[in-house]
């Protein structure tokens, strides 16, 4: 493998370190066990069914997303839990690669997914901004949490506009993306002006304004049923707990996702949440990282074990997922 190739999961690894020394010099790791065993177990099962509610909301907004592909529903729920369970277990997101992989078969072009996958991930970024935001009204936060706010939010309203555009009116979009195409080596011009228009024709969906509204409270959605799983998590610790203190976690901790990190962004997730929990809400120390690594493995263990279960009835290996997808060619896209 190159030094190029390496350098990413290497930055990524190093994020997560010094992330997790943050959090391990905060407290005493033997209290932190304690206050974990303490916790109510009969929380987790309500919990871990919050969580695949979202996963099931998330892939009704992938369905969307994708018509004009009639790939089944369950299928899209299966692909989805697998992508995740890659991130959970490999470095450099490549669970996008293996959705891509997946849904390939049934015929969706590379562009398409791609197309669908960068909306997703805009999408994700303006439902969390929301959580975060509603996170500062209820508890009346100031400060650096006002400012990741106004800068996530900024950001990603800009990256929609471009999105909306492209979708809306796909030929001036196609001949700006060709005069970039141009700059770049011969032989990379055909494939990437067929990535190009198969991933036009896969943002359509963003050109219709009733149907990006559906796919943007599907976000919504998905997210409030997780922020709801950090609100039933916290039931089990002898801590106060508050919507306040759910949405505002659950949105600076997945923004914090956007940063490189290991696998499962191990570091990241965690030392946000509990930075969140540490300075808005006055947490006890133990008892914010103890909730924070709770709600991790919550977030991980389940899906991983459901991932690699349905890998197995699909008898596709791990190797086989992330490679680069074949197939499935793009469509044109046609001028207004």
């Amino acid at each position: 493998m190159s030094a190029k190739k390496l350098l990413r999961p290497a930055i990524g690894l190093g994020i997560s370190a010094g992330c997790l020394f943050l959090v391990a010099r905060s407290v005493p790791f033997d209290e932190v066990g304690r206050s974990m065993r303490e916790m109510n177990p009969l929380v987790l099962l309500p919990a871990i069914l919050l969580y695949f509610a979202g996963t099931t909301v998330r892939s009704l907004r992938w369905q969307r997303l994708l018509r004009g592909h009639p790939v089944p529903f369950g299928e899209l729920f299966r692909a989805l839990v697998i992508g995740l369970m890659v991130n959970d277990v490999l470095p450099g997101r490549l669970g996008e690669v293996a959705r891509i992989f997946l849904v390939a078969r049934h015929g969706v072009p590379v562009g398409t997914s791609l197309a669908a996958i960068v909306v997703e991930r805009v999408l994700d970024g303006i439902a969390l901004t929301a959580l975060l935001v509603a996170g500062i009204v209820l508890s009346g936060a100031t400060g650096w949490m006002l400012e990741l706010a106004v800068v996530s939010g900024g950001l990603f309203a800009v990256v929609t506009i471009v999105l909306l555009w492209a979708g809306a009116v796909p030929g001036p979009a196609r001949w700006l993306g060709l005069r970039c195409i141009r700059f770049l080596p011969d032989k990379w011009h055909d494939p990437l002006e067929r990535l190009m228009d198969s991933g036009l024709t896969g943002l359509r969906a963003m050109g219709h304004p009733l149907a990006a509204i559906q796919v943007l409270l599907l976000s919504l959605g998905a997210w409030i049923l997780e922020a709801g799983m950090y609100r039933v998590i916290m039931t089990g610790f002898q801590v106060p707990g508050s919507m306040a203190a759910s949405v505002m976690g659950a949105g600076v901790a997945n923004l914090a996702t956007l940063v490189p990190s290991s696998p499962g962004y191990v570091g990241t997730f965690d030392v946000a949440l509990q930075k969140v929990l540490d300075d808005v809400f006055n947490w006890p120390s133990v008892a914010a990282v103890a909730f924070t690594f709770t709600v991790h493995l919550v977030l991980i263990v389940p899906v991983v074990l459901l991932g690699l279960f349905f890998l197995w009835r699909e008898n596709i290996s791990i190797p086989e997922l992330t490679r680069r997808p074949r197939g499935a060619a793009g469509a044109p896209v046609a001028g207004p």
